[in-house]
């Protein structure tokens, strides 16, 4: 952070090299010269001492190794640290500690010339902003560093989060196309891709995509969770919903998790009283509009009926499909494609380059 705090240190040894050199000088003086040298380096480089402290603490897994590690992390970034490793110090703070802290190291760093340095401080900076819910000045951060042709997931992530809360949706589905199947690996990517299928109407590739996520991938963090519950829902499956918020409960909530956990307790609280099962799930299938109220972390207005519903599943709802035939099915379609055999161009140039 501090960009010429090893200044001194570098002088300090140029002189003393420079002592030893020219006749007259007392050796003494070239010795005392060199330690105050090192020591004025060492004391230079207490930021980054403190910082690989900091690295392994938190990677430790255990809750007081993180708090020792962000602990560390502050005294790092007080200390000095080079402009890289002080933007993975701000987004530590940002997420753990001290946001205000973070918002200053990270706004000086994201107007830095290095784009290597700007965009990954820019794409951190803007989880400040979308805290305060401003989703626009976050998108603008997030679009800036992706032109700056910055692509990581966790930029794609946060992005297309900052769309979702924003009611972006179209720029939300641009994305997710754009990305393809790249994000296939994470947990996140898919559950916005099943996001994206709910706010289509196609339901059953939802819950294609949530069983996978939820039953094999087991997720830790709440999200795919109450969305497959969402899924139950636009089928009427009180039971099955119940039990999903339940695993949701039971997740790792973050500090800047969109769920809470009284947030998912108020959602299965509805749900499991006999009078107001059956409106919530109305409200919640009203529309899109409510279908993104509960994305976002929030819940549809509904009221109390007048009579009670003790049943698992609402008459008058789609049949429930088999999610997993509808994953079966893709692959098949898949694997019945006609192949292309002939050989084009491009092919041939290949073929010519790698003959032996």
């Amino acid at each position: 952070m501090k960009k010429y705090r090893y200044v001194p240190g570098v002088v300090l040894l140029v002189l003393a090299l420079i002592s030893m050199s020219t006749e007259g000088v007392p050796e003494w003086l070239s010795m005392a010269l060199c330690l105050v040298a090192v020591a004025a380096m060492v004391y230079a480089s207490r930021g980054m001492a403190s910082y690989a402290k900091a690295v392994k603490k938190i990677n430790s897994g255990t809750a007081e190794g993180k708090a020792e590690g962000v602990a560390l992390m502050k005294k790092a970034l007080k200390a000095g640290l080079s402009d890289s490793s002080a933007v993975v110090a701000g987004a530590v703070l940002l997420q753990n500690d001290d946001p205000e802290m973070a918002k200053d190291v990270l706004e000086r760093l994201s107007s830095s010339t290095d784009r290597k340095v700007s965009s990954p401080a820019m794409t951190s900076l803007s989880m400040y902003y979308w805290t305060k819910k401003d989703y626009q000045k976050a998108i603008e951060l997030c679009e800036k560093a992706k032109a700056n042709g910055y692509s990581t997931r966790n930029l794609q992530i946060n992005l297309l989060t900052y769309y979702i809360a924003a009611g972006k949706t179209r720029e939300f589905d641009e994305l997710l196309h754009e990305m393809g199947t790249s994000g296939a690996a994470s947990p996140a990517i898919v559950d916005f891709h099943a996001i994206n299928e709910m706010l289509h109407g196609d339901w059953k590739q939802a819950g294609a995509f949530l069983e996978a996520l939820c039953l094999e991938a087991k997720p830790k963090f709440p999200d795919p969770y109450v969305h497959f519950a969402q899924v139950y829902l636009h089928y009427g499956d009180l039971g099955d919903a119940r039990k999903l918020l339940e695993e949701a409960l039971h997740a790792e909530y973050a500090r800047f998790s969109v769920y809470t956990k009284e947030g998912v307790s108020e959602m299965l609280r509805a749900l499991s009283d006999s009078y107001e099962c059956v409106p919530f799930t109305e409200a919640a299938n009203r529309d899109n509009k409510a279908i993104l109220k509960i994305v976002n972390g929030g819940l549809p207005r509904w009221e109390a009926a007048a009579e009670p519903f003790t049943g698992d599943v609402i008459p008058g709802y789609p049949a429930m499909p088999q999610f997993k035939l509808e994953i079966r099915n893709a692959e098949v379609e898949l694997d019945d494609r006609d192949v292309d055999t002939e050989l084009n161009e491009d092919d041939e140039r290949w073929l010519e380059r790698h003959q032996p």
